[in-house]
């Protein structure tokens, strides 16, 4: 094949993948793959077509998804035609490539500066005012037709229904769900045994495409308004009046927003930008640098899809490709299997991966991923290499991947799980599984024993001086062989054998989230610790009727009566109260004025919301998500929605934040 025909293939394959993935993220809420990937490739396709323009028709790169928006607008809703279009931001990922923007600036204009603001990553939208009141919003769509979500936009606290301003105004900005929104969303569809939303990007996506408005409005969506169509209409003649006008107007605008005046200055945002947004409480995907004066818009102009008055910078992704060369399981503590890949070693983040994870057999099967394959890897949360999807059809292994179906480390046949998403050994005696109940009981969020770690576990299983968690317990018996060991000093020794004997001390939370019981971790521990009281109940508590209390379902209720019932577990626990654990729950609170009462907060209160969860908990109160008929309070703050109206339903008694601190003075 010659090489014209080779690379007109390349790119439109590449082109018909990219609209694929365009599909999925923009219509149908659900992408396919990582943003790490999609720029990978996006940007692969747009050098190939600029680097050989001359193989193709005007046509033929005028239909490129490099060039115009790949979103349409769906038909459950009216399809309305922007006034003006609503554009995209062409990308950079370098500050050479911002100084080409700013090259092209200096062109037509002569003293300039720049609005740099955080890249949202959210839903865009654009609303209307008539004589000061909200009359529609529009999302972008395809950027020249997009969907009237109106009544849904009319929930978004953050975009106010009317404003002091009598002038026809269009303003333009993001929707968005913030990270503790989204998280909460996530807990409650578990609880409701729903599908868990993918990202907050998609869940805002999701919600504003709702068509009832009231499940809008519980879903608490923001909105960040960061543009005013026709600007110099309403006297505005730069970026950062555009944000003071909004801000005035009592439109949400991002803090984060600041105006520069150099390549240096900006630069210098990127770079602190990148350690700050992880502590925000919305999502980033960039930064966006505009041009500050607005007269200079019209002589710079815009493509079909980019203006070139701004421009998004994206921090490079932490990515990069290898050789799949193999697929392995392990198993955790509670039998839990993990599918991993051993790699071809790459330099990722400024250090060699050899290894990733693969999650669940699922997340192989959706990729369709195989020994061999040429595959992408990024630092999941900077910390743990993860396999995000396949980096070439040509160097693919064609046959799928088998499901392993036998524990490596005890042959057992392992069983899938309820949803089917996981397996488990279900050995409880398999060396592994035993190894890894250890390593977990001695762990800081457990019985916190210092220097019983990983290695000394390991060191002490391959001595047979420890095989099960009671035999922790024993090792002051065997002081004199210990100091033998190898790594094992005197002082190493002692100090060892003192923080076992310190554990004896600790809270009952932390021996039962130890024991490696399935679905308790260490908060729900807290709470069941809080109910048994001390060790010596553990085994006779009812713990089915603990699912009164909203943090507890009838799995994890399920979960805990089960395994207390197992007659291994019932011989540990003794063992272990006949060592002389019978640990007690250490209470944190300050006193027990609100004697186990329920809470849910919703609105707007004087202080963070945490300060006052903090205040129920330390007054003996338990703080819940959501209503519920087992509420016994909702503390109301203002423009409280949903849940004073279902709370008045239940009879639910109500406190503003005055009755709230009067009853505890009280």
């Amino acid at each position: 094949m010659a090489e014209k025909d080779e690379i007109r293939k390349k790119v439109f394959e590449l082109q018909k993948q990219i609209n694929e993935w365009d599909h999925a993220y923009y219509d149908l809420d659900s992408p396919i793959v990582s943003d790490s990937v999609y720029d990978t490739e996006f940007n692969k396709l747009k050098k190939l077509e600029e680097q050989y323009a001359s193989y193709f028709s005007y046509e033929e790169i005028k239909q490129s998804p490099t060039q115009r928006i790949n979103a349409s607008s769906l038909d459950i809703f009216s399809k309305v035609k922007h006034d003006k279009p609503m554009l995209s931001l062409n990308k950079a990922y370098s500050i050479e490539e911002i100084q080409k923007f700013i090259n092209n600036i200096k062109k037509v204009a002569i003293n300039f500066s720049f609005f740099v603001e955080p890249k949202i990553d959210g839903l865009s939208i654009s609303v209307k005012y008539h004589d000061g009141k909200l009359i529609q919003a529009v999302t972008r769509g395809d950027g020249l037709v997009g969907e009237d979500v109106t009544e849904n936009i009319r929930q978004i606290k953050s975009i106010p229904q009317v404003i002091n301003y009598q002038k026809d105004l269009e303003v333009r900005g993001e929707v968005y769900l913030s990270i503790e929104d989204f998280e909460k969303l996530n807990e409650i569809l578990e609880k409701e045994n729903k599908a868990k939303l993918a990202n907050p990007r998609n869940a805002a996506a999701g919600t504003l495409r709702q068509l009832n408005p009231a499940i809008v409005k519980e879903r608490n969506l923001s909105a960040f308004l960061y543009y005013v169509v026709d600007a110099e209409e309403h006297n505005i003649h730069s970026m950062e009046e555009e944000f003071n006008f909004l801000n005035n107007l009592g439109f949400q605008v991002t803090k984060e927003s600041k105006h520069l005046y150099t390549i240096d200055e900006i630069q210098e945002y990127i770079k602190n930008f990148k350690n700050e947004k992880q502590l925000l409480n919305y999502e980033t995907d960039g930064i966006v640098i505009k041009l500050n004066e607005i007269q200079y818009y019209d002589k710079l102009g815009s493509t079909a899809k980019f203006p070139h008055s701004a421009i998004a910078f994206k921090y490079e992704p932490d990515t990069a490709i290898t050789t799949l060369k193999n697929i392995f399981i392990t198993v955790g503590r509670t039998g839990l299997v993990t599918y991993n890949a051993l790699l071809e070693p790459v330099e990722l983040s400024g250090s060699t991966v050899s290894f990733a994870t693969l999650n669940n057999f699922k997340y192989i099967d959706d990729l369709n991923l195989n020994i061999n394959d040429l595959i992408y890897v990024k630092k999941a949360g900077e910390i743990i290499p993860c396999v995000i999807g396949l980096a070439s059809l040509k160097h693919k292994n064609p046959a799928r991947f088998e499901k392993i179906t036998t524990c490596p480390y005890c042959q057992s046949k392992l069983i899938d799980s309820d949803s089917s998403l996981e397996q488990f050994c279900p050995n409880e005696q398999c060396p592994e599984v035993k190894r890894r109940k250890l390593i977990h009981f001695v762990s800081k969020d457990a019985m916190d024993i210092v220097t019983l770690g990983e290695k000394n576990i390991e060191l002490l299983l391959e001595n047979g001086l420890i095989n099960q968690i009671t035999d922790i317990y024993k090792l002051k018996e065997y002081c004199s062989q210990l100091m033998q060991l190898e790594r094992m000093g005197n002082k190493s020794v002692l100090k060892m054998l003192d923080a076992i004997e310190a554990s004896r001390n600790q809270s009952l939370d932390r021996i039962i989230y130890a024991l490696s019981i399935k679905l308790i971790g260490s908060k729900v521990a807290k709470l069941i610790a809080s109910k048994v009281k001390e060790f010596s109940n553990f085994l006779s508590f009812d713990y089915l009727s603990l699912t009164q209390y909203h943090e507890i379902g009838e799995k994890i209720a399920t979960s805990v009566h089960e395994w207390v019932n197992k007659e291994e577990n019932i011989k540990l626990v003794n063992d272990l109260l006949a060592l002389g654990l019978n640990l007690k729950y250490h209470e944190e609170k300050e006193n027990d004025i609100l004697n186990n009462q329920s809470f849910v907060i919703t609105g707007t209160l004087s202080k963070s919301r945490s300060y006052f969860e903090e205040l129920i908990v330390k007054n003996g109160g338990i703080v819940l998500s959501s209503v519920s008929s087992k509420t016994n309070f909702l503390l109301a703050g203002e423009d409280a929605g949903s849940k004073l109206s279902k709370a008045n339903k239940l009879n639910i008694k109500i406190l503003n934040e005055r009755e709230f601190l009067e009853m505890l003075n009280n």
